[in-house]
């Protein structure tokens, strides 16, 4: 199936460009680039990063993301467009609809959505990833009232 014990880090990962450090909180409109990024701290808000996205085991992210290879290895509450691969490591806890070209699911991540993996077109479509977030946001405000 889609379970392994423990896979190679993602082909296309490099050394990361910018690094989001443990302790760090940044809430942004959207963080785009097309260069590697690391995430060790907590983003809230949108991600859309042409280059590979890696989320630290201590990090977290509340938004949508998009990134050409992703390696997932903390908390993500948000949808997830990965062009290329994506690999959930032991310690992910994945909160969010997937749609990716090929996924890595290592024993002990934790996942909850529903999952578009290696279909025709599914991730070659430009996902509205701004007004996903911008309904969420508007439902959660709606419940709070």
């Amino acid at each position: 199936m889609f379970f392994k014990k423990s896979a190679a880090p993602a082909a296309g990962l490099d050394t990361p460009n910018t690094v989001i450090g443990k302790g760090v909180y940044i809430e942004a409109a959207r963080l785009s680039g097309n260069e590697s990024v690391r995430i060790d701290g907590t983003y809230k808000g949108l991600i859309d990063i042409e280059g590979s996205l890696v989320l630290g085991d201590e990090g977290s992210i509340t938004g949508d993301v998009r990134a050409n290879y992703f390696l997932v290895a903390g908390q993500i509450d948000g949808n997830i467009t990965c062009t290329s691969q994506l690999h959930f490591a032991s310690t992910a806890k994945i909160f969010g609809d997937v749609n990716a070209a090929s996924l890595i699911v290592d024993d002990g991540a934790q996942v909850s959505g529903v999952y578009k993996i290696g279909l025709s077109g599914a991730v070659n479509e430009s996902v509205a990833i701004e007004e996903s977030y911008e309904e969420r946001l508007v439902v959660v405000d709606a419940e709070n009232e």
